[in-house]
């Protein structure tokens, strides 16, 4: 970033030119093709060929990450709002990581643990006697998702890198927050507050800017768990969209507001009463307004770089 802030005083730009997404995503497959024909040894029990084919379809689909089986959707939500802004950050991101254990993501610096690189992920799953087929399945499959989030993981030290996924965690949304700000790759991140969530006009101001900027959401969501004290992050896809209580008159705080949100990339294997949307892997909820404002909402805006 440093190189970046330079360039910036260098040419007297209040900020340089953004690098097209589509470019970016062509600059993060030809490092993987250059890094796959010097890379030869197997690290993470995943050869270099399956993990370079995964980075790949994150490149093209960040919708695809998938959280795992760890309970790990504070980064999970952190990493794919950046992976479909920075696509070509993060395959560099999990290329040094798989060559060398450590690697950069913006300002954050990672070393993986020689335990991490230890652990014997893909026996851990088959092992797993709990697990559905179609889980362990998905699971093995994302294999390189799970070296890349444990990497963001380690930034945070909030779960454990291995060993059991179903031990209960909780987190601040501070936390998530502070990713978002730590890793340099965005303008301004803010936390709304209680007061702007529960003014109509502003919380509706402040969801628009899904379109542009990443909007995250935090709170208890018990669709997701048994535990109602589970907390979950999530990103919101669009705008919600907002309808009179029954009866009309003047909205009031039992206004529904309908919005999607990605689903850490798993597709529901039932119906399960929540319109999915197969194409971004996105949720479709209903709460009142008084509901939504319970949510901790983060805005980050990514810089144009």
């Amino acid at each position: 970033m440093e190189i970046i802030e330079s360039l910036k005083e260098l040419l007297g730009w209040d900020d340089p030119p953004a690098i097209p997404l589509d470019q970016r995503r062509r600059n993060a497959k030809a490092a993987i093709e250059a890094w796959l024909r010097t890379q030869t040894t197997t690290q993470y029990g995943l050869p270099p060929d399956r993990f370079a084919e995964r980075l790949r379809t994150l490149v093209d689909s960040p919708h695809e990450l998938r959280q795992g089986q760890y309970g790990w959707c504070l980064p999970t939500a952190f990493l794919q709002s950046v992976l479909r802004r920075f696509p070509d950050l993060v395959a560099q991101f999990g290329l040094d990581l798989y060559a060398r254990g450590e690697g950069s993501l913006g300002d954050i610096e990672v070393t993986l643990t020689d335990a991490f690189r230890a652990f014997d992920y893909p026996g851990f799953i088959r092992s797993d006697a709990a697990l559905p087929q179609r889980n362990r399945d998905l699971y093995l499959a994302s294999h390189a998702d799970w070296i890349l989030l444990g990497a963001v993981q380690d930034a945070t030290t909030l779960y454990p890198m291995t060993g059991s996924p179903r031990d209960p965690v909780s987190f601040s949304t501070s936390t998530l927050a502070d990713l978002f700000d730590d890793c340099g790759l965005y303008e301004d991140v803010t936390t709304l507050s209680s007061t702007d969530k529960r003014n109509r006009q502003k919380l509706i101001e402040a969801l628009e800017k899904s379109r542009t900027q990443d909007i995250l959401l935090v709170g208890e969501m018990t669709r997701f768990g048994v535990d109602a004290t589970i907390r979950h992050a999530v990103r919101l896809v669009a705008p919600p969209t907002f309808a009179a209580p029954a009866g009309g008159g003047t909205p009031t705080d039992q206004e529904a507001m309908t919005f999607q949100f990605w689903s850490w990339g798993f597709q529901p294997s039932a119906a399960e009463g929540l319109p999915f949307d197969a194409a971004q892997n996105a949720f479709t909820h209903s709460l009142t307004r008084r509901q939504f404002a319970s949510l901790e909402i983060i805005v980050a805006e990514p810089k144009p770089i």
